[in-house]
């Protein structure tokens, strides 16, 4: 299971150098999500207003440029493409619409706040970020949530369509369609890991897990080893 860390959505003091150590620690998925400043209180139906491409331009400026194949923007393909980072993240309600061709050679993941978009996604998608799973540590205010028992049961449905589809194929060579790597996010640290780890999933996204305790690099360390990998 891999670990995936989020950005605050705000700056701070001593963010890069924290990031600049993780990688050194072994970090290979960082999320690059910020909100454009001064937005504290974000769109009245809770969505985020994100930064732009500028912003998080320069942004990046700030780590050396042997990093960016680590990190994936939020934001749209040709973003990431132009910001010359390793891929996007963005909602799965615009990869699943009619795309441009070049976005699909772009590693893009997909926020997936409830399961029938995880199973509406094209095959071109490389991933689904799947949550909130519990109430996120970042946010006051309580969120609907998935729930572990929830994902379970629809994840192991997932895995026995895909057997009986791969069992009644006429042509045993014929590829069949692959679930993207699930990657579950939402109030996620130690203390639930051992109930996240009993699914059946790829990788977790972590942000409160790990900037809310006092030496952030040390948390990251702690939860990367406890997860099984980086």
């Amino acid at each position: 299971m891999r670990l995936w860390l989020s950005t605050c959505l705000d700056d701070f003091s001593s963010e890069f150098d924290d990031i600049e150590e993780m990688f050194k620690r072994g970090l290979t998925r960082l999320i690059l999500q910020k909100r454009v400043p001064g937005f504290a209180q974000d769109l009245a139906d809770g969505a985020v207003r994100y930064a732009t491409e500028a912003q998080y331009e320069r942004w990046l400026m700030a780590l050396p440029m042997e990093y960016r194949d680590r990190i994936w923007v939020r934001g749209t393909p040709d973003m990431a493409e132009r910001l010359e980072v390793r891929g996007c993240v963005c909602d799965a309600a615009l990869l699943s619409q009619d795309v441009p061709e070049r976005w699909k050679r772009v590693n893009c993941i997909a926020v997936c706040r409830n399961l029938e978009q995880l199973n509406s996604l094209p095959e071109w998608v490389a991933g689904a970020l799947v949550g909130p799973v519990f109430q996120p540590q970042s946010i006051y205010e309580p969120v609907e949530t998935l729930g572990i028992a929830c994902i379970t049961d629809k994840l192991a449905a997932q895995d026995t369509a895909c057997d009986e589809r791969q069992g009644s194929a006429r042509d045993a060579t014929r590829k069949m369609p692959e679930v993207p790597q699930v990657i579950a996010f939402g109030g996620i640290d130690h203390e639930n890991l051992d109930d996240i780890k009993k699914l059946p999933l790829q990788g977790i996204s972590v942000l409160g897990g790990i900037w809310n305790y006092a030496d952030p690099v040390n948390a990251f360390i702690k939860l990367g080893r406890a997860c099984g990998g980086l």
